[in-house]
């Protein structure tokens, strides 16, 4: 049987290779989705649609298990002497209101160890699995991803997760600058504003495809 599989998108056919294809769930953590981590309760902003996908994430990972397609799990972290923010990033939430290490029901913001700083309960890694922290937005700054993955032969990655406008689409366009092949599942992300998760979305579409692909859960699982 052949391993390759043709997935419609907004702009062009996605060439899906199965032998050599992970799936990545960006940030789908307590401080993010659930309603008392520190997006939802110390910030107030709408989880819903953050909440919204779970469920259709959760059908892409139980597909990509049955298709022996690896599953990677990323949190967005530091360390708890927070010596591993660089200044920039510091003044940037500082900036937005919610500086790392802000203190909220469920513990400090992005700190590992912490109760905000794991992944919701519905999203549960195998053994088999990987689960990384990552001290940035981009997927592959500050982690060994780009090693493991050259080490296993993945060629492509399949995006799902939060925010759109934010970790997913800064791996994306990492990942792509790496020579990966990416398919964005835009049901399968969310940003806290609608208008947001657009942007990043049109900004994926733009140039007629030049900058990637994107596709639903739908098309994928039904290719």
């Amino acid at each position: 049987m052949s391993s390759n599989l043709y997935v419609p998108t907004r702009c062009h056919i996605f060439p899906l290779d199965l032998n050599h294809t992970a799936l990545v769930a960006i940030d789908l953590q307590k401080d993010f989705c659930d309603v008392n981590g520190f997006c939802g309760d110390s910030l107030g902003l709408d989880l819903s649609p953050v909440r919204a996908i779970i469920p259709r994430v959760q059908n892409v990972i139980d597909w990509a298990r049955k298709q022996g397609i690896w599953v990677i799990y990323t949190i967005e972290s530091h360390k708890s002497d927070r010596s591993d923010v660089n200044p920039s990033k510091q003044l940037r939430y500082e900036n937005a209101g919610y500086p790392i290490g802000a203190v909220g029901k469920m513990g400090r913001f992005l700190i590992q160890g912490d109760r905000g700083n794991i992944l919701i309960e519905e999203l549960q890694p195998l053994p088999t699995e990987l689960q990384i922290y990552k001290p940035a937005q981009s997927i592959f700054v500050g982690t060994n991803l780009e090693a493991t993955l050259r080490e296993r032969n993945i060629t492509h990655l399949i995006f799902t997760g939060v925010t759109t406008e934010c970790c997913v689409l800064g791996s994306y366009r990492h990942a792509s600058d790496l020579g990966f092949y990416g398919l964005l599942l835009e049901d399968c992300c969310a940003a806290f504003l609608p208008q947001e998760h657009d942007a990043a979305i049109a900004v994926l579409l733009g140039e007629n495809g030049a900058i990637g692909w994107v596709a639903t859960s739908e098309q994928l699982l039904n290719a």
